[in-house]
């Protein structure tokens, strides 16, 4: 766990201009790197992703986590900050899941994607409101999912 200080800061460029981040000090960063961690903002946790940008090591806060916590852009907070190592499940719904089982390689592929791209897959074919559109979707999917785009 490490802990520290700092002021929630906005978005350097659209579109993240809108967005609050919490910059991680340089030793910090150095110790965690990018990906998956645990996060905890005055008191309100919360699990998200740290990345780099323009040479900082940023994770984003969202709106809900800070009305939660009762700050905004611009407050300075005290943070906990750690690796999470947990597994984050996507819940697959079954039309997509028939395409993932019935193909190794696609099976592979999916599971090789950043759980961003899995999770937008599976909630692309799971919020159709009809079967015949979830399964138009699911019908899609293998091709995006080979070439790690996002669905539209």
């Amino acid at each position: 766990m490490n802990e520290f200080e700092t002021v929630l800061v906005p978005g350097h460029k659209p579109p993240y201009a809108s967005w609050t981040f919490i910059e991680v000090p340089p030793a910090i960063a150095k110790a965690i790197g990018h990906g998956p961690v645990r996060v905890t903002v005055s008191g309100t946790s919360f699990r998200g992703t740290a990345s780099r940008s323009q040479g900082v090591l940023r994770v984003p806060v969202k709106r809900e986590v800070l009305e939660r916590a009762g700050v905004a852009c611009g407050d300075r907070v005290a943070v906990t900050l750690a690796r999470d190592a947990q597994p984050r499940p996507v819940h697959v719904p079954p039309e997509l899941q028939k395409h993932l089982d019935g193909n190794a390689a696609l099976r592979k592929a999916f599971d090789a994607l950043p759980p961003s791209h899995r999770r937008a897959w599976a909630s692309y074919v799971a919020e159709a409101k009809q079967a015949a559109t979830r399964e138009r979707r699911a019908a899609k999917a293998p091709d995006g999912i080979r070439s790690r785009s996002f669905p539209h």
